[in-house]
Parts: C-alpha cells; structure tokens; sequence
C-alpha cells in the first residue's frame, strides 16, 4: 500500500499547475463553506441561547391556558412547597417568576401600551444581567415601588430619571390596576422589543398592582444541563395538578424561531451545495484529464497484465489525495479564523445593526467552534473526490487497448 501511495503522489505531480490550481479551488471552497456553516450554526445558537437565557428558559411552569391566552385570569397559584422543589434542584441554574400584564402608560399627555413584567431583581439581574444594561438611574430592589424602562419608550414618553409614570391595566378577575411609580432607572437592551414596550417592576409591586397575591403568570426554569430537559419535564409534571398547570418545553416556545431556523437551514445548505459542485467539477476535470493523457499509459499496464480493479483503485487514491490535501489544508487555514472570532463575536452596527433589533435580535455574529460541520466538510470533499471519479473510471475500463496502443485513439 505504501509503495501505491508514494506512485500517487508522484503521479498527481506531473503537472503541477493543474494540481495547484484544483488544491487551490479545494482549499478556497472548504474555508468558504466552514465560514459559512460557522457563522450559519453560531447564529442559530445565539438566537436559541437569547431566547432560553432571556426569555422562555428550558421550561416553564404555567397555568394551561396561559400560553395561549396571557391574561391575568390564566396566572397560576406558587406555592410554597413548589418553590422549595425548586430551591433543592440541583440540576436548576436559575428559576425566574414573573407576572406577565398589559397596561398603558402614561406620562402628561404622552400615552404607550405596554407589558408590564413583574420580576424578582436579582433573578433578573442573574438572567440578562440587567444591571450592565442600566444606562441612567439605579437597579431597583426587591422592596421598591418603582419601575424601570427601555431608552425608547423613555423617549416618547418624554420621561426621565425620578419622573412618575401612571400605568393603568386590568388586573385578575376583571380588577381594574391602577398606579403611580416613579422610574429608578433607564436600560438599553439590545433587542428593541424590551426597549420599545417592556416596564419591569419588583415582582411584590406587580403582585400588588394586579392583585395577584400568591400567584405567577409563569416561573421560567434555566437548567445546568439542556440533556436534562425531559428527564426535568417529566419529574415537574409529577409535582403539580396537569389537569389546571402544565410544563411546557422551550421548543413548544419557540417553535416560530425554529421554523425559521429550520427554513434558513436549508437554504444555507442549498448555497454551500451549490459551491461545492462547482468544485466537484473542477475535480471531475482534473480526474479526466490526467486519466486521457495517461490513456496509452494504462493500456500498455493492462496489456502487460494488470488487472483494472487495481488500475482503478490507484486513479481513486489520486483522486483522493488531492481531495484530502486540499481538504486538510482549507481546515488549518479556516479553523484559526474561525476559532478567533468565537471568541470574538463580529459586532453589527448602523441600520444594520437597527434591523437585528428590530427582529428581536442581539446585533451579534456569533461562529460555532462544533467539531461536527467541519468534520462534514473533510467528508463532503472525500465523497465529491468518488463521485467525480466515476466517469473517468468508465473511461479506462471501456478503453480499446489494441487501438490505443497503435496510436489509433
């Protein structure tokens, strides 16, 4: 096997143009397409990780018909035994409680409708980090009657620091929720809903505000461990009454974020496929034009006696060293580069930057590290290198030696 390897090596070294030009297509084409699925898996692991991390959590506990219809009315009751379950979790990173309602604000004769969320601060702080984010003001506590705002509902409600804002809603069954709080402070987060529409208060205010003593729109569950998911789902289901609450798993959540998800998927496959044929082609010529000049070559080796299956298995190993080559060659340059900016995500700015937010979006580009899609592309090259081999290959076992060998073909 060795000496067919060192026969390789020379072989694809005849013309050393063409081979460094078809290494060179390789290369270029695995560094793009790694680029690519990089960035591709990175930014869905963002979205996911914002969205778990911010937002749902892996589960959440919640009345049945909350999450189809968020009203005050579909909140649940949090018990204490429930919150000692939840306290003596080892595999729970983080459980948030929140009241989830709907109010309009109001400032002079400046009006929004908003979501107000009543959270219990350091939870909050522990999830978003909510103090990095505080542009004016103070964080609140959790004792405090007041509230907090994003930069651009501060702006159009004209309202400042210190500044009281009368929020006016309906509260559980049917209560009409009204009151006054001062703003303690102004946040900038980056996806624009929050900074748009959310007012944030300390879960006892919301409590009060809503008359909601003793009860939750939904505690959200960050677990250790995303493997734990079921295993988790599973155990809380056995802790409450499933015929008025329900556990509902993050992808049950999200499942709009992951359709898109699922759809950018595919058309980020179809466009790395499409690279990738290009350069399929570009191999199947090098493959049929080394396997022409060498025409009378194979001839003269298969009139001497040497059977086709080894005559074919050495154009394959050609075919594949140079495949491999190039493969392994495009992984060393892209594997730095994408390792770096892993740790260094690309930061958006300008109206770009505005249309991430606006989509919910961190104006980040994250790029996945995974072994997994690089490894697919060293694979995806090896199996392009035998497919481009196959009509070549038909060539030289549909060679007429006789004529060949004349000088005839």
């Amino acid at each position: 096997m060795k000496s067919r390897i060192i026969l390789a090596w020379r072989n694809i070294w005849r013309n050393r143009k063409r081979t460094y030009i078809t290494l060179a297509s390789i290369i270029f084409a695995v560094i793009i397409a790694t680029f690519m699925r990089g960035l591709q898996l990175g930014s869905y692991d963002k979205m996911l990780y914002d969205a778990i991390r911010s937002s749902t959590g892996h589960l959440a506990l919640m009345e049945k018909a909350f999450w189809d219809d968020k009203t005050m009315d579909n909140s649940m009751e949090f018990t204490s035994e429930l919150e000692q379950a939840l306290d003596q979790d080892p595999d729970i990173e983080l459980w948030v409680p929140e009241i989830l309602g709907g109010a309009l604000a109001s400032v002079g004769n400046n009006t929004r409708g908003v979501v107000v969320q009543g959270v219990d601060p350091q939870k909050k702080d522990a999830q978003i980090k909510f103090k990095e984010k505080l542009i004016e003001g103070r964080y609140f506590q959790p004792d405090d009657q007041s509230v907090m705002i994003g930069k651009d509902l501060a702006s159009f409600l004209k309202v400042e620091v210190g500044d009281t804002l009368v929020l006016l809603g309906q509260g559980y069954m049917g209560m009409t929720a009204a009151g006054i709080f001062p703003v303690a402070g102004i946040f900038d987060h980056p996806m624009a809903q929050f900074n748009r529409r959310f007012v944030f208060m300390p879960l006892a205010a919301a409590q009060y505000l809503f008359f909601m003593e003793d009860r939750l729109s939904s505690v959200n569950l960050v677990l250790n461990n995303a493997a734990d998911v079921e295993k988790k789902e599973t155990l809380y289901q056995s802790k409450i009454d499933t015929t008025i609450m329900e556990v509902r798993h993050w992808e049950s959540m999200n499942r709009d974020m992951l359709q898109s998800i699922e759809s950018d998927n595919f058309f980020g496959k179809i466009m790395i496929g499409i690279l990738y044929m290009v350069i399929g082609f570009g191999l199947f010529g090098t493959i049929l034009m080394m396997t022409m000049e060498r025409k009378r070559e194979f001839s003269i080796m298969m009139a001497i006696g040497m059977q086709d299956y080894k005559l074919v298995s050495q154009v394959i190993l050609e075919s594949v060293l140079i495949a491999a080559m190039g493969a392994v060659i495009g992984l060393m340059v892209s594997f730095p580069v994408v390792y770096f900016y892993s740790l260094n995500p690309i930061l958006i700015t300008g109206e770009s930057a505005q249309l991430y937010r606006d989509l919910n979006m961190e104006p980040v580009l994250a790029i996945s590290t995974k072994p997994g899609y690089m490894i697919a592309q060293f694979i995806i090259v090896f199996i392009i290198s035998i497919v481009a081999s196959i009509f070549p290959l038909y060539n030289i076992l549909t060679f007429n030696i006789v004529d060949i060998i004349r000088g005839r073909q």
